[in-house]
């Protein structure tokens, strides 16, 4: 090594050593900051709701929840989107479906973020025009016929609940 590349790495090290002996407190790394998520991401973070979250970008609604305003999500598991008649979901996915499927996924969202502990026995208009009740009972929280299996999934735009079968609704408008 030449002399002059001797210097440089001689200095190289004492700033870097030095430095770190200069400190008061040990150095601890820093752990990466989670951004904050949306009712979106909320869902596409979760494996068990995988097949929603796939339904809600194929019908286009993502859009819709990406605009202002907050919102409540139910969100079936895909446990519930299984339990649909052989062929639902497959129909569903056609072009010429998009209507029903945007129909199905819009009745899982209601505007206005409702935590559980809000809920009593109401009506609400879901994003999709039909109503839909929401209730506890026995220490459960209902959305139509559906448990609430984990509820309070915070988003930045609104609260998610895991429910535990797919809503159908009786018609929009």
């Amino acid at each position: 090594m030449t002399t002059i590349a001797k210097s440089i790495s001689s200095i190289a090290a004492a700033l870097i050593f030095g430095a770190g002996l200069a400190q008061d407190a040990p150095v601890r790394p820093v752990a990466p900051k989670e951004h904050p998520k949306d009712v979106l991401e909320v869902i596409a973070a979760r494996p068990d709701l995988s097949l929603f979250a796939e339904a809600i970008k194929a019908s286009g609604v993502e859009s819709t929840l990406r605009r202002s305003g907050s919102w409540t999500v139910m969100a079936p598991t895909n446990d519930a989107f299984r339990a649909l008649p052989e062929g639902t979901m497959t129909e569903l996915s056609k072009p010429e479906n998009r209507g029903a499927l945007t129909d199905l996924v819009e009745y899982h969202i209601i505007r206005g973020k409702m935590p559980t502990s809000e809920i009593g026995t109401s009506e609400f208009v879901t994003l999709q025009g039909s109503p839909i009740v929401l209730k506890k009972a026995a220490g459960a929280v209902w959305v139509g016929r559906g448990e609430v299996l984990v509820g309070d999934l915070e988003g930045t735009n609104g609260v998610v609940h895991v429910i535990n079968m797919v809503l159908e609704s009786n018609g929009g408008e």
